[in-house]
């Protein structure tokens, strides 16, 4: 029987239809699990029938603020909200699911951090697509109107110009900001959370609070001292009373694991899965994990809990098979405590419970990542050593990702000349079955562009993980990210191309989105083009680091994420939020959405107008405003122009100049740590 099962799926695949063999391929449980997920995907500016917005936060958030000291520091009555958040948020099991944790109240709600970005708030309440019952909204205005002139948005504004605001919120230029789009992204230290779990860093920030009351209260005073010390108990205070938040929280999910077995299973097997959950959330992330089960649990828990602070939408930062390896080699290869079947169904579970999360987002946002979340997981590569660091749980996690099919999340794939066969073979067949994953990252590459920008020494360098979308960076002390980057460029170069072409205006808005750099009428040749082009970009990429620079200040100084940083050793060792720490070695990275097409532009340009001369500027400038309407010849001229990717120096020797020119100008823009904002582009 099982032989005729196997040639019927073999047979699908022969067919190529993967769709239907991932149907029954698939065990009971994960074809269960797989069905019962809420998508938090967008269609158009829309979530999916069903979704609603999560408003936990939003409740006990203000009840703490309200009820709080107003002389209370900001980061200490942000801690106690989070802490009571966790306490009070209900908490969940899914039937059949054996790794537990949500950043929401029930599985179809999707997480509203209400203390970002008062824009998105009014945003989501104004939305009448059903993502609010009518009965809370009267006491939700209340509470989103208390939260306005406490958001990040209302505090970073008044360091910004009104031309930065307005940039910001048209999107056109630059993708909002991190103030505005509840944007960001949090790089985890694994190996370090692996060997301390919270308990260890509790205690660690137990043994800087006594030594720091010490130095305060006995012997001679040094005022100078004090002065550096006081912030620091405060940040300390917040940092244990955020983690001691999650630690109440994951386990009231071992309560709940116990209750369910004890009370309402009479499924045997059920039970014992249930208590093994119980047994687990009581031990991780408080502890350690030992085996495979309990790091896969760990991560998991660690990936959401941040979640409860800041939205971070965008990314998942991860290289499970590297950092779970030694548990899953231990259950799975020595010890044989677990099957590699079981093992490929946790690692499905996880991609599963992964797809299912997300936070709200702005109308901007949903439009602009419609059908997925954009999480990106990274597998293979090389260890700190330079040798394969593929193995057979890498194999796993591809397997796991052609029975889930979920289009999040999205895999990034390290090359490199030394990946072993059957790895590479799993990544091909994942391609093949046209999942859309894994993206092929050149590893020595992304190696070799962090030391080049940051400084990182090999060994640091070779630890990267995206820590977004294609960002890479290092998950180190010094080099885990703890946010991400100033608001994207959107339709970057080509946008630079536009503003060039009409002076500075927007052509559709009408508004000066970019600087005057002259009439391009007037420019004689194609290098001034090329200079006022240039120009513009370097003005958008000024614009968005300026504006990073004032809010990573006002973040660090006045609206502190204490449960964030409490998850970086760099933090809990010097008593400083991530963003006021700004000492690390960065690998931060500007991302440039729809940038790769700028040189393809600027080619047309130079050949149809200023070599051959067939098209004045004026004659281009009048189709441009028609949207080429009556000019279908005249527009074919310009698509069959000379295009990047067909070895042409004509068009590649635009782009490696365009390149190297805005590498230069990634060197003057710097961030408070004085590490430069290196480009990324984008598709």
């Amino acid at each position: 029987m099982a032989k005729a099962v196997e040639g019927k799926q073999q047979e699908l695949l022969d067919k190529g239809e993967y769709w239907n063999w991932a149907e029954k391929a698939r065990s009971p449980r994960m074809d269960y699990l797989r069905k019962a997920i809420w998508s938090k995907a967008t269609k158009g500016s829309a979530y999916l029938p069903g979704i609603q917005a999560e408003t936990e936060l939003i409740y006990w958030g203000a009840k703490v603020f309200k009820e709080a000291d107003p002389m209370e520091p900001w980061v200490l009555t942000k801690a106690r909200a989070l802490n009571m958040i966790f306490e009070k948020i209900p908490v969940f099991i899914i039937d059949q699911s054996r790794i537990v944790g949500y950043n929401g109240s029930a599985p179809h709600k999707i997480q509203w951090i209400p203390w970002a970005s008062y824009m998105g708030n009014e945003d989501i309440f104004n939305d009448r697509s059903g993502y609010i019952s009518e009965d809370d909204r009267p006491w939700l205005k209340e509470a989103l109107d208390y939260w306005k002139p406490r958001t990040l948005l209302a505090k970073a504004e008044k360091y910004l110009t009104s031309k930065e605001r307005m940039i910001s919120a048209m999107g056109m230029t630059l993708w909002g900001n991190r103030a505005l789009s509840n944007f960001d992204y949090v790089t985890l230290q694994p190996e370090w959370l692996y060997k301390e779990g919270l308990a260890g860093i509790i205690r660690q920030i137990d043994e800087k609070l006594a030594d720091a009351h010490k130095k305060l209260h006995e012997g001679a005073p040094d005022g100078a001292e004090a002065f550096e010390l006081l912030p620091k108990i405060d940040q300390w205070k917040a940092m244990k009373t955020s983690l001691e938040g999650v630690l109440t929280w994951t386990k009231r999910h071992a309560r709940l694991a116990r209750i369910i077995a004890e009370n309402f299973t009479t499924d045997a097997t059920r039970k014992d899965e249930l208590l093994t959950i119980a047994e687990t959330c009581e031990k991780v992330p408080e502890h350690p994990p030992e085996n495979f089960r309990e790091a896969i649990q760990f991560d998991h828990f660690m990936s959401l809990s941040y979640r409860f602070e800041w939205g971070s939408p965008g990314a998942w930062p991860c290289r499970y098979d590297h950092t779970q390896w030694k548990y899953y080699k231990k259950d799975v290869i020595d010890e044989k405590t677990m099957t590699r079947e079981d093992a490929v169904e946790y690692c499905a579970e996880l991609r599963m419970r992964c797809y299912e999360t997300n936070s709200i987002a702005f109308r901007l946002g949903r439009e602009s990542a419609q059908g997925g979340i954009v999480y990106v997981w990274t597998l293979g590569g090389v260890d700190e050593d330079g040798n394969d660091a593929c193995n057979d749980l890498t194999d796993c996690y591809l397997e796991s990702a052609r029975l889930t099919r979920t289009c999040d999340p999205s895999i990034g794939f390290r090359y490199h000349p030394k990946v072993r066969p059957e790895t590479l073979k799993e990544v091909f067949e994942c391609i093949k079955h046209g999942l859309g994953y894994p993206s092929m990252r050149n590893d020595a590459a992304c190696i070799e562009g962090l030391q080049h920008w940051f400084k990182f020494d090999l060994k640091d360098a070779r630890k990267w993980v995206h820590q977004a979308c294609m960002a890479p960076a290092p998950v180190t002390k010094m080099g885990a990210p703890h946010r991400r980057y100033p608001g994207p460029i959107t339709s970057a170069g080509i946008k630079s191309v536009e503003m060039t072409l009409f002076n500075g205006l927007d052509p559709i808005s009408k508004m000066r989105m970019g600087i005057k750099t002259g009439d391009p009428i007037k420019f004689k040749t194609f290098d001034e083009f090329y200079a006022a082009w240039l120009e513009q970009h370097k003005q958008i990429m000024y614009m968005g680091v300026r504006m990073d620079n004032i809010i990573q200040w006002v973040v660090g100084s006045q609206h502190q994420r204490p449960l964030i940083s409490a998850l970086f050793e760099r933090c809990v060792e010097s008593g400083k939020d991530g963003d006021a720490y700004a000492k690390e070695n960065a690998s931060l990275w500007f991302t440039h959405f729809g940038f790769s097409e700028f040189g393809d532009i600027l080619a047309g340009i130079k050949k149809l107008v200023y070599d051959d001369k067939k098209y004045t500027m004026e004659q281009l400038l009048v189709m441009l405003k028609a949207n080429w309407d009556g000019y279908e010849k005249e527009r074919i001229d310009f698509v069959k122009a000379p295009k990047w990717g067909n070895d042409d120096d004509y068009v590649d020797n635009i782009y490696t100049k365009g390149l190297k020119d805005i590498a230069k100008i990634s060197w003057e823009c710097k961030n408070p740590g004085g590490n430069p904002w290196p480009i990324l582009p984008e598709n």
